[in-house]
């Protein structure tokens, strides 16, 4: 008895602090919106990004390190006439002594928010803000990449992608860059920051490897179409899986032969060039 009695309380405990904090929760949610509002652009309202999901139109991250998050929030601005494209922006806000401040904005045109998230890309201990819009579904995303400093953000990356993904690598955080080929096959550059730029990294590159391998094997198992198995091998160039390669080239050419496409073929011949030179 004494047992039942201990566990209900218990529970009754619990469920009073998961309640305590949920309104927590929901209290700072509604201080938030009401700091939001009053830096919000004319006809302009909160957007979450398609990438990563699930975040939301607002973000707090402490750029500075100064035990004081800044608030950080997206919003679209929709055209007066449709379909034009519509405005993608995002603002940084930066509290002094107890009042807010606007200390960044940057907007974009494109037709849908893609991607907004923080990742450290320069390796210095603090994430970099990553803002990916989309400008159309044939000519894919935009992102930017934002480095903190001075109480502001500069700009020290531009990439043009159809799918992103993020490598963690030494200290700094990897982009995996796909960028569409035919249909929904696509070819891959994993970046890394050195310093100055962005710039293709091969240890990262096998490292994100098998990702790409299960994504074209899935493919080919569904279809086994030429451009997989061109996009296959290409990865497998740049993962030094050269035997690998070859067997995919051939495959390649093989299927395209067989629906006569001598353009293509020529394709998986420079392929194959390629990869002989990488292993010499």
């Amino acid at each position: 008895m004494k047992k039942i009695m201990l566990l209900t309380l218990l529970l009754l405990v619990a469920l009073n602090f998961i309640s305590i904090f949920v309104h927590a929760n929901e209290g700072q949610k509604k201080d938030l919106m009401k700091i939001v509002k009053r830096f919000m652009p004319s006809n302009s309202s909160l957007i979450s990004p398609e990438k990563p999901f699930p975040t939301q139109p607002i973000q707090l991250y402490d750029f500075n390190h100064d035990g004081q998050k800044e608030i950080i929030f997206t919003f679209e601005i929709k055209a007066k006439e449709q379909p034009f494209p519509s405005q993608f922006g995002v603002i940084v806000l930066k509290k002094d002594n107890t009042d807010w401040r606007k200390v960044w904005e940057t907007k974009i045109q494109g037709v849908d928010l893609d991607f907004s998230g923080l990742a450290d890309i320069t390796g210095d201990g603090i994430k970099e803000y990553l803002f990916g819009v989309t400008i159309g579904a044939a000519i894919g995303s935009e992102l930017e990449v934002f480095q903190w400093g001075d109480n502001s953000f500069k700009k020290i990356a531009d990439v043009p992608y159809h799918k992103i993904d993020f490598v963690n690598g030494n200290q700094k955080v990897g982009i995996a860059v796909w960028q569409m080929y035919i249909g929904d096959s696509y070819l891959v550059d994993v970046l890394k920051w050195n310093g100055k730029k962005l710039v293709y990294d091969e240890e990262l590159y096998s490292k994100y490897y098998p990702i790409i391998e299960k994504f074209y094997n899935d493919k080919i198992s569904e279809m086994d179409a030429w451009f997989y198995w061109y996009c296959l091998a290409d990865a497998q160039i740049k993962a030094k899986k050269f035997e690998e390669a070859s067997k995919s080239i051939q495959k390649g050419i093989s299927l395209a032969k067989k629906s006569s496409m001598q353009e293509v073929v020529q394709d998986f011949n420079d392929l194959t060039e390629r990869l002989e030179n990488k292993r010499k």
